[in-house]
């Protein structure tokens, strides 16, 4: 037997049989169960736990030791296939976005599965379902209705199964969903941008007319039973029993439901927190349901605090992720890791789980990951989401960031006067001066007024808007690298008379930023 290079020796001990004809004719066996390569002979059964999908432990230590019976042909041992690739995903710290906190953040790494999302643990737990009862039966047409990552899970699980898979879906989905889905053989029907109503409707008729079967995610309740078998055992024996919090995004819900389902059975002292999107946000895979639309199996009282996350806050901590954690995961997931930051500043001695949900190279094509667009048209931000925010700055040339008045709702213009004269001018001398702007929104008058503002406390410290302050990096003690303001001006901006005035103090100030 050679062993892969590296392999310790404590893994379990083999004992293989005589090898079978001439050397030259020797096979080479890779066995994933002992993470070993095998030269000659056939390839062990390999022990298997008795449910391999709630085995999350399994791979924690040593195997009992298993021996080989070289007489047996290699068709009759029991290999691994696909659909025992789903689950048992890492759980990873969050490091630095944390900033000093006494809790402990977690990410379930999702994108780790097959193909790349949550989505597989419901796929493959519907269809084999459905195999069970009946309903289904290999060469069947299987029709469902997808924002993107079920869609292309489902098309997986068909591809594996030897089922035909239709699938209807919004045509602003991403271009990299859409050709995923392509590359597993599913067809798809694309309809009006955003409307996944019509798409559920349109899945419906189909089945009616006769054209195929609808696995119905929404209203499927072996969606929330893949969960409740795979992703909260997993995390429960990940955590030892020791997890107090667990955020998710909300689409169909069944990922929060089946996991609330068995950690509450565990510890009802377990806080379930969702997420869905703030009014006007379209952040894909999560949804706000019109109440004829809500997933049958939801039940509100199995989540205990509902957060609204906007656009910008998912996207900004979807980026702080990549390029401060090195974390490379997709919108959601930015909203649910957005969700736990808020959630981090609220208790203490916590341990938070958060569902990250695919990853961030089905984003790509949609543009929100470039830097350069972002430099020149900076994000807006807001108090709640700036901490985090901030970090995507580490590494970029020259950060500054510019605190103005939040637009208010009638105009969409900042109440501030100061400010819509002020912000125009400096992101322009920003741009062509190669710096890197972030703008932050402290929020309404009446939010500003307030002596106890967070952004008037220290460590920024601000005494007026508009406000364009220095952003610095210092190393901590621990090692971890930290944002932290230096040089800024706001009265002076206030001060200023003229633009020309204005102009020139901004044009000052910028000149003096450093390029390191």
């Amino acid at each position: 037997m050679t062993l892969r290079p590296g392999i310790a020796a404590s893994r379990p001990s083999v004992s293989l049989g005589a090898p079978r004809g001439p050397p030259r004719a020797r096979l080479r066996w890779w066995d994933k169960g002992l993470h070993c390569c095998v030269w000659g002979g056939w390839p062990t059964r390999v022990a298997r736990a008795s449910s391999p999908r709630c085995a999350a432990s399994s791979r924690k230590g040593p195997q009992a030791p298993t021996t080989v019976d070289a007489s047996e042909p290699p068709a009759a041992v029991q290999w691994q296939t696909m659909t025992d690739t789903v689950g048992r995903t890492p759980l990873v710290r969050l490091q630095r976005l944390t900033g000093d906190t006494t809790n402990v953040i977690l990410l379930k790494m999702e994108g780790n599965n097959p193909a790349g999302s949550v989505k597989d643990r419901p796929a493959l737990s519907m269809i084999t379902q459905a195999e069970a009862k009946g309903r289904i039966k290999p060469g069947d047409t299987l029709i469902e209705a997808t924002s993107g990552n079920t869609g292309i899970a489902l098309a997986m699980a068909a591809a594996i199964k030897g089922y035909r898979m239709i699938l209807v879906m919004p045509s602003n989905m991403s271009e990299e969903r859409k050709a995923s889905m392509a590359a597993y053989g599913a067809e798809l029907l694309e309809v009006p941008p955003g409307n996944m109503e019509y798409a559920r409707d349109l899945a419906q008729e189909m089945q009616q007319a006769g054209k195929g079967i609808v696995l119905n995610q929404f209203g499927n309740d072996d969606n929330p039973l893949g969960h409740y078998e795979s992703t909260a055992p997993e995390l429960w024996e990940q955590t030892q029993g020791t997890i107090t919090h667990f955020v998710s995004s909300m689409g169909t819900t069944g990922t929060i439901m089946g996991t609330s389902r068995f950690l509450k059975s565990k510890n009802p002292a377990v806080q379930i927190v969702g997420l869905q999107p703030a009014p006007g946000a379209k952040i894909a895979g999560i949804r706000r349901w019109p109440k004829e639309y809500l997933p049958t199996f939801f039940d509100p009282s199995r989540v205990d605090l509902t957060l609204d996350i906007t656009q910008a806050e998912a996207e900004e901590t979807m980026r702080a992720l990549a390029r401060v954690e090195g974390i490379f995961a997709g919108v959601s997931s930015g909203g649910a890791v957005a969700g736990a930051l808020r959630l981090n500043q609220e208790v203490e001695n916590a341990v938070i789980c958060v569902i990250v949900c695919d990853r961030g190279d089905r984003y790509l094509s949609t543009g929100v990951f470039d830097m350069e667009r972002l430099r020149a048209q900076p994000d807006r931000v807001d108090r709640a989401t700036f901490w985090a925010a901030q970090q995507t700055l580490q590494g970029l040339p020259r950060p500054v960031v510019l605190f103005v008045g939040s637009d208010e709702e009638g105009t969409g213009a900042s109440w501030c006067g100061d400010c819509r004269r002020a912000a125009p001018l400096i992101e322009r001398l920003a741009r062509t001066r190669g710096c890197t702007l972030l703008r932050c929104e402290v929020g309404s008058r009446p939010a500003w007024k307030d002596p106890d503002h967070p952004f008037r406390m220290a460590p920024l410290g601000l005494r007026a808007v508009p406000s364009l302050v220095e952003w610095r990096w210092h190393r901590r003690s621990d090692g971890q690298v930290q944002g932290r303001p230096g040089r800024s001006i706001g009265p002076e901006l206030e001060a200023c008379q003229t633009e020309a005035e204005m102009e020139a103090l901004v044009h000052s100030f910028l000149e003096a930023l450093t390029w390191a």
